[in-house]
């Protein structure tokens, strides 16, 4: 049995190669054959990583960038393997990971792809959050016409919350409905059966959810395995070129939209878009504290025995990073802080059990 690991660097050689050897590093169920695809169309790129390299990877360089989903086609086409492990250039697997993810894709039929339960930070204090349902894909820009203390996007947040708590907490593989292409494991025969690994219209982003829901509609189920561990430093691969991926990920979007809501349907959703969004300035200003650098809160006495701290670019919290805690501290490190994208976040700290009630909200600018 035959693990390939796909990783595309785009300049990011640095963490091409502790992605790389993270997998090398894997106790695995059979051989493992690592190929890095670089997309960076940069001869400095491209000296780090044959230098860097291992002799036993496999390195292959595009002339020019042609996207990271035609790039993993690439190496899914050329090269065999009956288990396909998709990770990027920023995360890393940690120990037992990858053995964990093959016995459980291996144990059942009907499973086309599984993910391990991943962390942000190394210090493996904040949780990711579980992958949009596809659905949420198709409206929360309807969403986002409300302001997010409106009745609607406090209600989603609460659910979303809910939804996210059973998630982190799980100690038993959670049954998805969408997964990130970030860290997963995929069988190539389901792979097959749905028409392929990615459509090579998405140059970057959603060709991973448009993958899994073709996953499902073949009849595969998706799993998250939490016993299986990784870490995935967000959003940290070519980090100077914010306003291009930007773009990219609007583009994507139009097109995922576009195949997913026919005709009538898509044309109620572009006019959606083009509605002046509701005034709605009420809790607006809610926070207690706006952060420029590295902090630290105060937990509340009734908070201590057990916390969340949840964080993220959206003031409704969907989706949002977790940390669970005890005790009458919570900081936010430096090193946490150096791997946000300059702008603004927002987080809150409430009661891990019972209805949603922050006993704090905070908002902190990257610059």
């Amino acid at each position: 049995m035959e693990t390939l690991a796909i990783i595309i660097n785009y300049k990011s050689a640095g963490l091409t190669l502790q992605a790389a050897q993270s997998v090398l590093n894997s106790s695995s169920i059979g051989p493992v054959h690592v190929i890095v695809i670089d997309n960076s169309e940069d001869e400095e790129e491209v000296q780090k990583l044959r230098l860097g390299l291992p002799p036993v990877v496999t390195l292959r360089v595009n002339a020019q960038n042609i996207g990271f989903g035609r790039a993993c086609n690439q190496a899914f086409e050329q090269f065999s393997g009956e288990f396909i492990l998709l990770i990027n250039p920023d995360a890393k697997l940690l120990s037992g990971c990858l053995v964990c993810l093959q016995k459980l894709l291996s144990a059942r039929e009907n499973v086309g792809a599984v993910a391990p339960r991943v962390f942000w930070d190394d210090g493996l204090s904040y949780l990711l959050p579980p992958s949009y349902p596809p659905a949420l894909f198709l409206f929360e820009s309807i969403l986002g016409k409300f302001g997010p203390q409106s009745i609607i996007n406090r209600l989603f947040s609460v659910i979303w919350r809910d939804y996210s708590i059973k998630f982190w907490c799980s100690d038993r593989p959670v049954k998805m409905r969408n997964l990130s292409g970030s860290v997963v494991l995929l069988k190539r025969e389901s792979i097959l059966m749905a028409q392929g690994l990615f459509d090579p219209r998405f140059f970057l982003y959603f060709e991973d959810t448009d993958l899994f829901m073709r996953l499902k509609k073949a009849g595969y189920t998706l799993f998250m395995e939490p016993n299986a561990k990784a870490t995935h430093h967000y959003n940290q691969c070519d980090k100077v070129n914010e306003k291009d991926k930007r773009s990219i990920f609007k583009i994507s979007h139009r097109i995922f939209l576009e195949k997913y809501i026919k005709g009538l349907k898509f044309r109620g959703k572009k006019l959606m878009g083009h509605r002046k969004a509701p005034i709605n300035t009420k809790g607006e200003n809610l926070h207690e504290s706006v952060f420029t650098s590295p902090f630290m809160l105060e937990i509340p006495t009734q908070l201590q025995d057990g916390w969340l701290f949840e964080f993220s670019p959206n003031p409704n919290f969907i989706p949002s990073v977790g940390r669970f805690g005890k005790g009458s501290t919570m900081d936010f490190p430096i090193d946490c802080w150096a791997m946000l994208t300059p702008g603004r976040y927002y987080g809150r700290l409430g009661s891990v059990k019972g209805i949603l009630r922050p006993q704090k909200i905070v908002s902190w600018i990257v610059q």
